[in-house]
């Protein structure tokens, strides 16, 4: 992406707000005599890819530990929110994603065109997409100037009405809500799977409201990144609380296995060659002034990271088989 690493620190410095709201919000569901989840919040798990219960112990972070399973490789959260604590948290959270959107909308216009284009190269004409976990619909706007008709799924009330009031479709429930005879064309999650934690059901309910040969297209964050690996805890991937499963190339194709779904592509985005270095040179990550901006210690470019697939996010194109 154009000027990743030179706009790295400025991104990073828009987002410090939204950064101490989310971490304070979590502490609503943390009992801070422990520093981890509330029990009667809780509940353990085993894989959610393969259903293995044998895992690895990565790291304690926050409110809970991630594991890493022993069979598929598959990173995940264990334990994790109940089903009605996952709603009630998402349903009043307000951290003000939407104006961080606004505020870096070159980074934003750049990087959910990429998904556009990967939707359009399978759908030559615009008809009708829906964006799960759309915010107060910059995605929505984007799409509704290239032609497409748009809804969005947003259980945050504050959202939901903002992008409703752009004259977006909203639905302010979960997709498996939905009424069934809701269909559309192509349906969208930009860092929204990494929150649920049911993969496999997840692509089972969009599928059915997708039209044939629907697309399904979703940017999750990628635990086979270069920073992940790196830098470990300090990586915002980790945040102990609402990424509950961290895929990779592997577990994405396990988990469309079987699905309904093709992959059509599967591709890497966000070197985090600026934050990497950073945390090389003993520096803040996120807020540092490393003098390396172009490559990895002057060893790994932007290009090396994404033909192998170790950038920050995945962007992935599914088409309904």
């Amino acid at each position: 992406m154009k000027n990743e690493s030179k706009n790295a620190k400025l991104l990073h410095e828009q987002r410090k707000a939204t950064y101490f709201l989310v971490d304070e919000y979590h502490k609503k569901f943390i009992d801070p005599s422990t520093g981890r989840m509330l029990n009667h919040l809780k509940e353990e798990r085993v894989c959610p890819v393969c259903n293995s219960a044998l895992s690895t112990h990565i790291m304690d972070k926050s409110a809970s530990t991630y594991v890493k399973c022993n069979d598929c490789t598959m990173v995940y959260l264990n334990p994790i929110l109940n089903p009605q604590a996952i709603i009630d948290y998402y349903t009043h959270l307000n951290t003000g994603q939407g104006d961080i959107v606004s505020a870096e909308s070159p980074f934003y216009t750049e990087i959910y065109g990429l998904g556009l284009n990967s939707i359009e190269e399978y759908k030559k004409q615009p008809g009708h997409i829906l964006d799960i976990g759309c915010s107060t619909g910059f995605f929505l706007d984007l799409a509704k100037k290239r032609g497409w008709k748009t809804s969005g799924i947003e259980l945050g009330i504050d959202e939901a009405a903002r992008a409703e009031a752009k004259g977006h479709k909203l639905f302010k429930n979960t997709i498996d809500q939905l009424d069934p005879h809701e269909k559309f064309d192509a349906i969208t999650m930009w860092d929204v799977l990494e929150h649920i934690p049911d993969g496999p059901k997840q692509l089972s309910v969009i599928k059915e409201h997708l039209n044939e040969k629907g697309i399904l297209f979703f940017q999750i964050p990628n635990s086979d990144s270069l920073a992940a690996k790196i830098m470990r805890s300090e990586c915002r991937m980790f945040d102990g609380l609402e990424h509950t499963n961290l895929y990779n190339p592997k577990t994405i194709s396990l988990l469309v296995k079987d699905s309904g779904f093709t992959i059509k592509n599967i591709r890497s985005v966000i070197s985090e060659i600026a934050v990497i270095n950073n945390y090389l040179d003993y520096l803040n990550p996120y807020f540092g002034t490393s003098q390396y901006e172009n490559k990895v210690l002057n060893l790994l470019d932007e290009n090396f990271i994404h033909e192998n697939k170790i950038g920050y996010k995945l962007q992935v194109t599914l088409e309904k088989a």
